[in-house]
């Protein structure tokens, strides 16, 4: 257990990234050209199909953060330093990809994959961004005096 109040607004967040990750992956393989940027490049759609069970994982860490973290168990902390590291290489991988293979030039260089790729930059940063946020802030939790 731990004394500090949870912020409910983080709780929120981690439901939505892992509610949104799910809504991605239905849109990935059941809605054509939605959210995939290459849909005709195949080594783009194989490397994207190797994020899906990453991602369920995360997804499965973030949920199980939120019910902890609801609960001021101290698994929650667990979950949520879980799932912000995976968030985090999960963004450096993708973003290597882009940079390596001259992905992220199509945001301002091609009208067929402008959206999709802006949609995957987007990803990309919020990867970096709520990942960390989600370590440093599930850590803070842990802080001198707050743990029973």
């Amino acid at each position: 257990m731990f004394k500090k109040d949870v912020s409910k607004t983080f709780v929120v967040l981690e439901l939505v990234v892992g509610v949104l990750t799910i809504v991605y992956w239905i849109c990935f393989f059941f809605v054509p050209d939605s959210v995939q940027s290459f849909p005709k490049e195949p080594s783009y759609m194989i490397f994207e199909k190797t994020f899906v069970a990453a991602d369920m994982w995360m997804t499965l860490a973030f949920f199980l953060s939120a019910y902890y973290l609801l609960k001021k168990d101290m698994k929650g902390i667990l979950w949520g330093i879980i799932a912000g590291g995976t968030f985090v290489y999960l963004g450096f991988m993708d973003s290597l990809y882009n940079l390596e293979n001259g992905k992220y030039a199509f945001i301002f260089y091609s009208n067929n994959s402008q959206v999709g790729m802006l949609f995957e930059l987007i990803i990309n940063l919020a990867s970096f961004i709520f990942g960390a946020a989600a370590i440093i802030y599930v850590w803070s939790l842990i802080k001198a005096g707050d743990v029973k």
